[in-house]
């Protein structure tokens, strides 16, 4: 928990997104041996939503080829606060909620512990990332945003 911690601390969207991706990847190979098809089908996602999250980071900062993704997320359903709904979003979102349903399995409190902070990291990791899509599209962003 102290090295989750430690790592939202940073706000380093890469640092958070690849620890998460770690944390998965340990829960796929432990499911993956007890033969749970439901909770390895899930984990298999979330590391879909975390490619996504990554290749996101790697485009973000880059204002010409970030502003592609810009211009294919016009319609206002696919924005909020004037910033696009690309795919890291929507993986962020997910995967958090992902992790919120996971409090409710019958898990240790240290375990559910855990779970809680890797969410709250994720959410930093967000932030971070929704902070650097404003700075590359030129906007400000109110104190809302997220």
């Amino acid at each position: 928990i102290a090295h989750v911690k430690e790592i939202a601390a940073s706000g380093n969207a890469e640092a958070i997104v690849e620890m998460e991706k770690d944390f998965i990847q340990n829960d796929l190979e432990r499911y993956a041996k007890a033969d749970d098809r439901e909770m390895t089908g899930s984990l298999n996602a979330s590391l879909l939503g975390v490619a996504a999250i990554k290749q996101q980071l790697e485009l973000v900062d880059d204002p010409q080829k970030y502003q592609a993704i810009d211009r294919g997320h016009a319609l206002p359903k696919n924005r909020r606060q004037g910033l696009p709904l690309d795919e890291a979003r929507q993986s962020f979102s997910s995967h958090r909620t992902r992790l919120s349903n996971y409090v409710n399995y019958r898990l240790e409190e240290t375990e559910k512990q855990l779970v809680r902070e890797r969410r709250k990291a994720l959410g930093i990791a967000e932030k971070d990332y929704v902070a650097r899509q404003a700075r590359t599209l030129g906007l400000e962003l109110s104190e809302q945003a997220g």
